[in-house]
């Protein structure tokens, strides 16, 4: 069955219609900008490797740091990618301002999201096996050592309002495509075909396929466990505040995703029994390899690196070359033939410090539209 947005969100968010974007009106082929705009722990970082891998597709970091930063889009970041075939990948709630961004800078968002119980055990996993670091919810290493049934119910309450957040934010945005973890886990080529379509794209059939062999065998995504129904072990009190964050919004009662999410609800608290539950340890996941952990880092460190380290030691090398020499422009032996040299030191070695403290220059401060009412 194929899955659409509710029609009446989007003829509320249609009276209100702005401008098409600059993209859309330049009378040629504009370049393609996907955004998976995505949960936390729902193949994101998979499904993003296989567009970037795809011909003349790159990862364009559209956030300006990570960490346990909210990843909001970074105007100067989206001016820095407006001219490459781009896919990007934040873990991003739907606003006004986020809209206007993507119709101005011609972003195509692509929501992808998962079932909620089976988000507390990955996350619950993911907290274990690789920190306590995240943007949606704050978290400390002691908590990784708590029992299963505590740890889950933590994540619950404390990280599963930001899903629900995301979900309900997103429902109500025009022109988005909804994709499933689980459709994408199951049909990675199909998935990435329709996410191309949505963007105005097309390519073979064969070069998807080969993207998706390529970030396999590279095994450097973060698939997890990749298998749906992770959640079917969860406690009663687990699934309960699952289904409490839901019922406070009966608005979304006929959405497919929540129908879903209740459905399955309703169906653990019939089938688990919490008292006789067995533990269940956590699940093991491989490590990324060393190649490809430094090379997610380069990724996002590269730009700094270079301007704050590598320029600036240019320069003073440059500056100190020339001091040396005794044949510049003024040549040394001449009267007053160190002072060229003491000035080209002296600029080189200003300009290398002022880069040091390098940062992408801020773009002119955009009024944002009125709100919509």
């Amino acid at each position: 069955m194929a899955l659409s947005w509710p029609v009446k969100a989007d003829a509320a968010i249609g009276a209100h219609a702005r401008p098409p974007s600059r993209a859309r009106t330049l009378g040629k082929t504009a370049p393609t900008h996907i955004l998976i705009a995505c949960m936390p722990k729902s193949g994101s970082t998979f499904l993003t490797d296989v567009v970037a891998s795809l011909p003349g597709f790159r990862r364009a970091d559209l956030t300006p740091a990570y960490g346990r930063r909210q990843q909001e889009l970074d105007e100067v970041c989206l001016r820095r990618f407006a001219k490459s075939d781009y896919v990007a990948q934040n873990h991003v709630q739907h606003s006004d301002w986020t809209f206007e961004l993507c119709r101005d800078y011609g972003v195509r968002p692509v929501v992808l999201v998962r079932d909620l119980f089976d988000v507390v055990v990955s996350l619950r996993d993911h907290l274990r096996n690789e920190g306590p670091v995240s943007p949606i919810f704050f978290a400390e290493r002691h908590h990784a050592a708590l029992a299963d049934d505590k740890l889950e119910r933590m994540i619950a309450r404390v990280a599963l309002p930001w899903y629900v957040g995301f979900y309900m934010s997103w429902r109500l945005a025009p022109d988005a495509l909804l994709v499933r973890y689980e459709e994408a886990v199951a049909a990675p080529v199909q998935t990435v075909a329709r996410i191309l379509a949505f963007s105005g794209r097309t390519l073979p059939a064969k070069d998807i396929e080969a993207a998706v062999g390529k970030v396999r065998a590279a095994a450097a995504s973060r698939l997890n466990v990749g298998a749906s129904g992770r959640g079917a072990g969860l406690s009663r009190d687990v699934v309960r505040d699952v289904l409490d964050l839901i019922d406070f919004y009966p608005e979304a009662a006929d959405d497919p995703y929540i129908k879903d999410a209740k459905a399955r609800g309703l169906a653990l608290l019939a089938g688990v029994d919490a008292a006789t539950a067995p533990s269940r340890p956590a699940s093991p996941r491989p490590s990324p390899g060393v190649a490809a952990r430094l090379a997610r880092w380069w990724r996002r460190k590269a730009e700094r690196i270079a301007m704050r380290g590598l320029v600036p030691l240019a320069l003073t090398t440059f500056g100190l070359l020339y001091w040396r020499w005794p044949q510049d422009l003024v040549p040394d032996a001449r009267p007053h033939g160190l002072v060229d040299d003491a000035a080209v030191l002296l600029i080189l070695s200003l300009a290398a410090g002022r880069l040091t403290a390098y940062k992408p220059r801020a773009p002119r401060p955009r009024r944002p539209a009125a709100l919509w009412l």
